[in-house]
């Protein structure tokens, strides 16, 4: 895995690899579903939502995949491309939604995803 996340909560990563966001500070006491988007600077949203359902946890971890992280392209022109990302945390048993403030981001700022472009194919078993 070759994801690294800033205190900011800035997350780096290549194209096409792996790698694991966790985010926590959840009420414990709480049933989630916990929602995780990544979007282009035109906000279109890479790739499907990611959901993770959690209870009597204070946080929940999302893995991103291979194919996932694929969907991030960089241009040949380009020595890396910026993304944005959210976290919405939903109440399963009253509908309240919120979204969540990434390291010590304050309203309206943006959580950036800066990907590098792959380096090397690697396994594609077949």
């Amino acid at each position: 895995m070759s994801l690294k996340i800033d205190s900011d909560g800035t997350i780096y990563i290549y194209q096409g690899d792996s790698g694991e966001v966790v985010v926590s500070g959840l009420n414990n006491e709480k049933k989630y579903i916990v929602c995780f988007a990544i979007q282009d600077s035109n906000r279109n949203l890479i790739g499907e939502e990611l959901q993770v359902a959690v209870s009597n946890l204070d946080y929940v971890t999302f893995v991103l995949t291979p194919q996932y992280t694929d969907l991030l392209k960089v241009p040949k022109n380009k020595p890396f491309e910026v993304y944005y990302y959210g976290v919405k945390a939903c109440e399963t048993e009253d509908t309240k939604e919120d979204t969540l403030f990434i390291a010590n981001s304050s309203y309206g700022d943006l959580n950036r995803i800066i990907v590098y472009p792959r380096k090397v194919i690697g396994y594609t078993n077949g």
